[in-house]
């Protein structure tokens, strides 16, 4: 009987239009990621915001998601894009020689590399995996393999001391080549939106302003999620605004980016935001708001449990259990959500001053000067 024979090994051209292929479907998933970090931080879920491990919205909105001024996914735009500009220039070459194959493996390992960095942030920092980023780790180590195959016969080694050596051959070029590339990428980190980053409330305030009647502050609702990274930035500048200005009254409602108790919020967001609202309305209840609110922001990275929390802020903790279950504490978070519903609050966090709202920051135009210290 005569024995199988084994698939011949993919040619060195075959290979490239692999690795064409398989840039290109990493260029597309970077792209996407892109158009994804920007959503997630405007409050808008993703198809893969499945749950809270598999959660591509909370791993684009973690600190870990922007690095050197531009979100992780334009660097795989870039390295993606590389890939793919060599790949072809690899198959558009018809004469002797690795170039620029060997080339082509090296962005293919920098890019495996990169995506094993990732998969350990996800994992042990951010503790949480986004499904379109393991998409493009795949795509990576499928282009890294494609790049092994198409440095044959001469091997890897040998294509990349060529390519190397080409390079050194040519100063001028490999010298235009990297201020082109040194200029896209600063280019990009200089007009490259910063939605990221949510702008302190100012103290320095404009003339203009309304004022509130003779003897009662003026109200900000903010509407906020504890599960929400800008949230927990925007609490402690408005904290050091306000104490600044005792003449400014927040008045705080919960708006959970969670469908378990938020009928307007279609996908889960932020899969545990509820539990942490109502631990926010039963430390309340408690007189320990204050306390209980710094502490569950300053846990989003450690995510301890709530009851762990409730005794380190000093709540009688089998009442607070038993606060957590109650109808009471349901209708106060349905009527918080009620009201960021009928307000169209589109994303967190939102604050409304006199029926004008203002997403990510306190809108202080719309706020009076400070009052003018009182001369003896």
């Amino acid at each position: 009987m005569p024995r199988p024979t084994a698939p011949a090994p993919l040619s060195p051209r075959r290979a490239l239009w692999a690795a064409l292929a398989l840039a290109l479907a990493g260029l597309a998933c970077a792209l996407y990621l892109a158009r994804l970090h920007q959503q997630a931080h405007a409050g808008i879920a993703s198809f893969c915001a499945i749950n809270e491990t598999f959660n591509c919205d909370r791993v684009a909105t973690s600190r870990y998601s922007v690095l050197l001024g531009l979100p992780v996914a334009v660097w795989g735009v870039f390295a993606f894009g590389a890939a793919s500009a060599l790949a072809a220039w690899a198959l558009a070459r018809r004469g002797t020689g690795s170039f620029p194959r060997g080339l082509l493996f090296l962005v293919a390992l920098a890019s495996v590399g990169a995506c094993v960095a990732l998969a350990l942030v996800s994992k042990l920092l951010i503790g949480a995996w986004c499904i379109v980023c393991a998409a493009s780790w795949a795509a990576a180590l499928g282009l890294l393999a494609a790049a092994v195959r198409a440095c044959r016969p001469e091997g890897v080694p040998a294509a990349v001391r060529e390519d190397l050596a080409a390079v050194r051959a040519n100063p001028a070029s490999t010298a235009a080549l990297a201020t082109l590339a040194v200029a896209v990428v600063a280019s990009a980190a200089a007009l490259y939106p910063r939605y990221w980053e949510r702008p302190a409330p100012g103290a320095a305030l404009p003339a203009a302003g309304k004022r509130a009647a003779a003897g009662h502050p003026v109200v900000i609702y903010e509407f906020s999620d504890y599960e929400c990274p800008f949230c927990a930035r925007a609490h402690e500048e408005t904290k050091a605004f306000l104490a600044s200005r005792p003449d400014l009254k927040l008045v705080r409602r919960h708006f959970p980016l969670d469908p378990s108790c938020n009928p307007a919020v279609k996908k889960a967001i932020h899969p545990v935001a509820c539990a942490l609202a109502r631990a926010g309305i039963c430390a309340e209840a408690q007189g320990k708001f204050a306390q209980m609110d710094d502490a569950l922001f300053a846990n989003q990275e450690a995510r301890r449990s709530i009851f762990e929390l409730a005794r380190r802020v000093g709540l009688d903790v089998p009442r607070f259990e038993k606060c957590l279950g109650s109808r009471e504490t349901a209708e106060r978070l349905a009527l918080d959500i009620a009201a960021g519903v009928r307000d169209q609050i589109p994303a967190t966090p939102a604050f409304l001053v006199d029926g004008t709202l203002s997403v990510g920051r306190i809108p202080t135009e719309l706020l009076p000067p400070p009052a003018a210290p009182a001369h003896p």
